[in-house]
């Protein structure tokens, strides 16, 4: 009886072996799992949104920024150019044929409009608003609490030549059409600056005004004649040597009426 349980077990000991003959690491396939995923940061000043790619397993991307436009880096950097509600998918696939899908709303803030201006909020920095007429000689600006604008401090001031501390972006005037300036001031204290469009050069001659501001952010309009100048390069002008004071502005538009 003892021989005979030795027997099975020998018998057990075989076929257990032969059920694992051919079979190694090599022959199991592991399939991980396809997932797409993102999500973003936005710059609202700006339109700008830097997707950043959590999908898992994928070696292909296709994105679907949901204004016509598309990609297909792994991540993408986006600026639309209108606010508005956009869907962004993104579809990945993978060697095996695999493909996964995942989608998410995202909301841009109406975007600001300079009109004929170039950077008119200054949150693309300084370029291309000057010092007064030198393209060489940018004009300076600060960003506080997220906010970018134009700051200068008078300290030596002369009423009669207050064109010397200016802020101008050239721009083209049509001579003959009227013109709606837009734009927001600040200061530390009530004082003036001149605001208007004029030349950059020759005659200077200019449709300008003075402008009341305080030391609460306020938005100013003003509308202006060409009347007997125009030019490609004239410009959108402001003269702050007036008087003593912070002189701070933002958000300039200029228009054609």
């Amino acid at each position: 009886m003892i021989k005979t349980i030795k027997c099975f077990k020998a018998i057990a000991v075989l076929f257990i072996s032969i059920a694992f003959i051919g079979c190694s690491e090599d022959d199991v396939v592991v399939r991980q799992e396809l997932s797409a995923g993102f999500t973003q940061t936005i710059n609202q000043n700006t339109g700008t949104v830097t997707f950043i790619n959590t999908s898992s397993n994928a070696n292909t991307y296709a994105w679907d920024f949901g204004d016509g436009t598309s990609s297909t880096v792994i991540n993408p950097v986006k600026t639309y150019s209108a606010g508005g509600s956009y869907v962004v998918v993104l579809q990945v696939s993978n060697d095996n044929a695999a493909m996964a899908r995942f989608e998410d709303t995202i909301q841009i803030d109406e975007l600001f409009d300079g009109g004929l201006l170039t950077n008119g909020d200054f949150e693309n920095g300084v370029n291309p608003w000057i010092q007064g007429v030198d393209d060489n000689n940018p004009a300076p600006v600060v960003t506080f609490a997220g906010n970018t604008y134009y700051q200068v401090n008078i300290t030596n001031p002369n009423s009669n030549q207050p064109f010397l501390v200016n802020l101008s972006q050239k721009v083209e005037i049509t001579q003959g059409l009227t013109y709606i300036l837009t734009f927001d001031a600040w200061s530390d204290r009530n004082r003036d600056i001149i605001a208007g469009i004029g030349l950059s050069g020759g005659t200077f001659a200019n449709n300008s005004q003075p402008v009341s501001i305080t030391d609460i952010q306020q938005q100013y309009q003003l509308t202006l004649i060409a009347t007997n100048f125009g030019a490609m390069d004239a410009r959108v002008l402001f003269d702050s040597n007036g008087e003593a004071g912070l002189v701070n502005i933002d958000n300039v538009t200029l228009m054609v009426q």
